[in-house]
């Protein structure tokens, strides 16, 4: 029996040292994944729009957590569904490649079907990644555990959108200038 950390009940038992290590990669999970979240969601929130380096960011990631998923050796396999969805960001790319550039109607829902794929794509595939490598979480992990991180991370994503639409009250266009972004709509000259 493994000792108690310090801090911890004296009545603790060895077998939680399964589950609290499994709390702590769901809290890691959680972390990772509002750190990687946070800049699509602003992006919304301040331009109207996800960046194409962020799609292409989750295009890279999805393509090689597919091919990692597809060529790994022992433990289960993710449903098809779920490999599909990491598929989702090359199905953008080929649609974007063979769609003739404008402002047309098939643009702007590519457009909007790539915010979309980004932003709910990121988490998704984190997930995904998580619980194939770590398959034990599923089961170690309570569904309340599960809704909490997603909680945790929508409420992140949310907040970072809503601090993109607030971006005149607490940032100058030069912070977006001086960052190497272009100037969103609206933001306030400097002093």
């Amino acid at each position: 029996m493994s000792e108690p950390a310090p801090g911890a009940p004296e009545d603790a038992p060895g077998a939680d040292d399964a589950a609290l290590r499994a709390r702590r990669t769901v809290g890691a999970f959680v972390v990772a994944t509002a750190t990687v979240i946070w800049w699509p969601a602003f992006t919304v929130g301040a331009w109207g729009r996800v960046f194409f380096e962020q799609i292409l960011m989750l295009w890279a990631a999805a393509t090689a957590a597919l091919l990692v998923l597809l060529l790994k050796q022992g433990g289960p396999r993710p449903p098809w569904p779920l490999l599909a969805s990491l598929a989702l960001p090359s199905l953008w790319v080929v649609a974007e490649l063979v769609t003739p550039p404008g402002e047309g109607a098939v643009s702007t829902v590519l457009r909007i079907f790539g915010a979309v794929v980004t932003v709910i794509g990121l988490p998704a595939m984190l997930w995904v990644l998580l619980t194939t490598v770590r398959h034990d979480l599923v089961e170690a992990v309570p569904l309340r555990g599960w809704i909490g991180a997603a909680l945790i991370v929508a409420t992140v994503a949310g907040f970072s959108l809503v601090l993109g639409w607030l971006h005149p009250y607490y940032l100058q266009c030069e912070d977006f200038l001086i960052s190497g972004n272009s100037t969103p709509p609206g933001c306030t000259p400097g002093g």
